[in-house]
């Protein structure tokens, strides 16, 4: 009996543990984002960017919210039966990271340092193309240029070009293919930040604040 009750109270000191170690961070509906994951994002993050790992709380909130915004839209792209990218997609996407590596140890003692694995470097870069996907097939379309536009933009663009001191301004038909893509690039993203703030209010969203001090 002694010796049940002790194992009784090691397996619930673990299970405490455990549950402290990964403690939700947010809620999104029924759907729910771990600490772990939070901090998985900012490893990641971290490593793409060849900087230091920042687990600082405030960080930890805007990885919070790039992963509540990422939940949101992957939601939206499964509705929209948007494909999922391929495992030769996957494939491709990583040895364009492993490229910036001398050598495969390289990588690999890169990814140690950051404590993260490749699969979980793929699943980061997967679930980014697929954003990118829904981005453009969900909002791309509702983008019209008037003439106006494309001419009052290419003023502001120029008359920065020329406060730095540029020594060739384009004319605004040299330049009117990079203008348009510019421009509509810009509403693309403006029209997915609308969508996130409708689709934040229309979800109950709630964030565990200790997660972040």
């Amino acid at each position: 009996m002694k010796r049940r009750l002790t194992l009784a109270i090691v397996m619930a000191a673990l299970a405490a543990a455990s549950e402290t170690l990964d403690r939700i961070a947010v809620t999104v509906g029924k759907q729910v984002i771990t600490e772990s994951e939070v901090i998985l994002d900012l490893r990641l993050s971290a490593f793409l960017d060849q900087k230091p790992v920042d687990l600082s709380g405030a960080e930890k909130r805007k990885a919070a919210d790039r992963l509540v915004d990422q939940l949101l839209i992957l939601q939206d792209a499964a509705v929209a039966r948007v494909p999922p990218p391929s495992a030769e997609e996957a494939a491709r996407l990583v040895a364009q990271v492993k490229s910036q590596y001398a050598t495969d140890a390289d990588f690999s003692a890169a990814l140690g340092r950051y404590r993260i694995t490749e699969q979980e470097l793929a699943r980061q870069l997967l679930a980014g193309l697929r954003t990118m996907r829904f981005t453009e097939l969900r909002f791309r379309p509702e983008v019209q240029l008037s003439e106006e536009d494309l001419r009052e933009f290419y003023n502001t663009l120029a008359a920065g070009w020329r406060s730095a001191n540029s020594s060739q301004v384009p004319t605004f038909e040299e330049s009117r293919g990079q203008v348009e893509k510019v421009l509509t690039d810009q509403r693309v993203l403006q029209a997915l930040d609308r969508w996130l703030g409708t689709a934040r209010t229309d979800n109950q969203i709630l964030y565990r604040e200790k997660v972040f001090k």
